[in-house]
């Protein structure tokens, strides 16, 4: 008769003890990562409208109003908001990420914001705590020395 051969208890969960602490440190990683990519893809949205804000800002003289019937003829989707009052030549794009976990500052929480100045030069903001393609924090205090809330 042959001896049956198997994996002791102890050694079960040492194995389960280093998949626990191997997981405890991938999930956040992995949902820092899908914040990441969820504010890079607002900030494309928000740049490839940058174009079609200028070329009415340049036919028109004036940032364009939030106005449905104005936005469908530039083709920008729904889900932008412009603030600009008509009159100007700057104002801002913004667009709000679903499903991002709550960020420190209540006030810019969730919204990706293309700006542009009165000189013609675009800023943007977003609401994770890193610079993402150039798009500064909206966070303030966040202690990596940025501090442009």
């Amino acid at each position: 008769m042959q001896k049956q051969q198997g994996f002791s208890l102890i050694e079960l969960l040492v194995v389960l003890g280093i998949i626990g602490a191997l997981t405890a440190i991938a999930i956040p990683q992995y949902q820092k990562y899908q914040d990441k990519a969820k504010v890079t893809a607002a900030i494309a949205t928000l740049t490839n409208m940058r174009s079609v804000v200028e070329a009415e800002i340049m036919e028109e003289g004036a940032f364009p109003k939030d106005d449905k019937e104005k936005k469908e003829k530039l083709g920008i989707p729904e889900d932008i908001t412009l603030t600009g009052d008509g009159e100007a030549a700057h104002g801002s794009m913004t667009l709000k990420i679903k499903s991002l976990p709550k960020s420190a500052d209540i006030s810019s929480d969730k919204l990706v914001t293309l700006q542009r100045k009165e000189s013609g030069g675009w800023s943007c903001k977003q609401p994770l705590e890193e610079e993402v393609n150039n798009c500064k924090s909206s966070v303030t205090g966040n202690g990596n020395g940025n501090g442009n809330g």
